[in-house]
């Protein structure tokens, strides 16, 4: 990707592409448009597009924070458009997001749903084909660390032995 290009993939500058959706300068012409938008604003960390690009039926939960808490350790490195099509006021776009989180790759892999009100397009839902994206809650314990149950024990003297005891072979 060289300066000034779109994070989309599109190969155009972001100011002739995602830029004036996401500034509010422009609506997206199709479900692909706005699915790109869409990972730019991911890029970005505009979680306030993501949340009004969604679906007003499909906003209950969806909100900046938790947007932000579970995008804290992901980075977006690429999108692949498999197949995007839409008939008048329904659309769907097959793609593939990659992505790191703490530096490990991973790929999302959706069929995303959209669909057009009132001129403008929404993101509905998406089937993600594999497991969810999955991000640790709570810091990894160290076999060397303390325990977190409070012992004053390392972790693989105490509750780590403890698991391990009930793990036996029959």
């Amino acid at each position: 990707m060289t300066e000034g290009e779109c994070r989309c993939g599109s190969g155009k500058r972001e100011g002739e592409c995602c830029g004036p959706i996401l500034a509010g300068a422009a609506v997206a012409r199709g479900p692909e448009e706005l699915m790109r938008a869409r990972f730019t604003a991911h890029c970005r960390r505009d979680y306030a597009f993501l949340v009004a690009s969604t679906h007003p039926a499909r906003r209950k939960g969806v909100t900046e924070a938790k947007i932000a808490e579970w995008a804290e350790h992901v980075e977006w490195t690429g999108l692949e458009i498999l197949s995007a099509g839409a008939d008048e006021d329904r659309g769907r776009v097959s793609f593939c997001a990659g992505y790191t989180v703490r530096d490990l790759p991973r790929t999302l892999r959706e069929d995303a749903e959209f669909l057009r009100e009132d001129g403008v397009w929404f993101y509905v839902d998406g089937k993600i084909h594999g497991p969810d994206p999955y991000q640790r809650e709570t810091p990894r314990v160290g076999r060397n660390d303390p325990c977190p149950c409070g012992s004053g024990k390392k972790y693989k003297k105490c509750c780590a032995a403890a698991g391990a005891e009930g793990n036996t072979r029959a």
